[in-house]
């Protein structure tokens, strides 16, 4: 994980065991990374069952353009084997770069460095789904770092596929939930986050609460707590180091307690936060489903894993 990367903000949604209300999630248009698994349900024999492993910043219109094919900007790896389902998706990402790197390595679990001294993930093992494999791979991958610092959603799109991650616990700052994801630009739904309790503008110090330096780039480098009554306010580093204790070797925390108000308060929460209050959109896709160009390396990258056997 670079240094550079605490300026994004991955995030997650709900507690282990929620379940879809018949409500959509909301995440915000710009904010959102997510890798996903389709599952063919074809007739045709040669590609039912078949799985393929996606990039995607807008599910809802990326699984519609897979179905319609690749003329309408679904991946060539998918036109004519449909149609898809979209039954898993992996989100919370600090931005796209990181979202493509764990794509990649689902993908091609035997080139990736971080996968390749696994032997086990080398092949599908007898009578395993193209599914089954899929999800094992991914079980592992979530236990290896980077990704396993990462505050990551794990969200099932499709009950009957739903599995127990049992052969590797998940690390504890991962959550899995169930139930759609919709991407909003509403700008009420921006407020409700940055002020969920109604409270007033953010008031900040021109001095860090840690250091007790003067904060010279405040839009670079300041970040404050997610409780809007608190008054914190920090040098982006200044709060990292303060979260990460004892833990040498990072760069990134993934949570802690707020040092004026003890608020639990998670990392990728502090930059969502910073980033809705700075207005920015910086890799915001166009929404008529045409040229999205957030979502072209799926061409560049559409590799059915799962024609890998022994």
């Amino acid at each position: 994980m670079f240094l550079s990367e605490i300026k994004s903000l991955p995030f997650g949604l709900a507690d282990f065991d929620k379940e879809a209300n018949g409500e959509d999630d909301i995440a915000h248009k710009g904010h959102f990374y997510g890798v996903y698994l389709l599952c063919s349900q074809s007739l045709d024999s040669r590609y039912h069952g078949k799985c393929y492993v996606g990039f995607t910043v807008n599910p809802k219109r990326r699984i519609k353009q897979h179905n319609r094919g690749r003329e309408f900007g679904g991946a060539k790896k998918t036109s004519s084997k449909g149609p898809w389902q979209m039954v898993m998706i992996v989100h919370g990402f600090p931005n796209n770069i990181s979202a493509l790197q764990f794509e990649w390595a689902w993908q091609q679990p035997t080139l990736s460095t971080r996968l390749k001294c696994f032997p086990e993930l080398k092949r599908k093992k007898p009578k395993e789904s193209h599914f089954d494999y899929n999800f094992r791979i991914l079980n592992r991958m979530l236990g290896v770092g980077p990704w396993n610092r990462l505050v990551l959603t794990i969200r099932w799109l499709e009950t009957d596929f739903e599995r127990k991650f049992e052969e590797w616990p998940l690390p504890h700052q991962m959550e899995i939930v169930s139930g759609k994801v919709s991407i909003t630009a509403s700008q009420r739904k921006r407020n409700d986050i940055l002020n969920p309790e109604g409270s007033a503008t953010v008031i900040w110090n021109s001095e860090c609460h840690l250091c007790m330096q003067e904060i010279r780039q405040p839009e670079r480098s300041r970040l404050g707590c997610t409780n809007p009554s608190c008054s914190l306010t920090c040098h982006i580093l200044c709060l990292a180091n303060y979260l990460l204790g004892n833990q040498p070797g990072h760069y990134i925390p993934i949570d802690g307690e707020c040092p004026i108000c003890e608020t639990h308060i998670k990392w990728s929460a502090l930059l969502q936060r910073k980033r809705l209050l700075q207005g920015g959109n910086a890799e915001e896709d166009d929404s008529d489903g045409h040229g999205e160009l957030s979502d072209i390396p799926d061409v560049d990258s559409d590799v059915e894993i799962c024609d890998q056997s022994e």
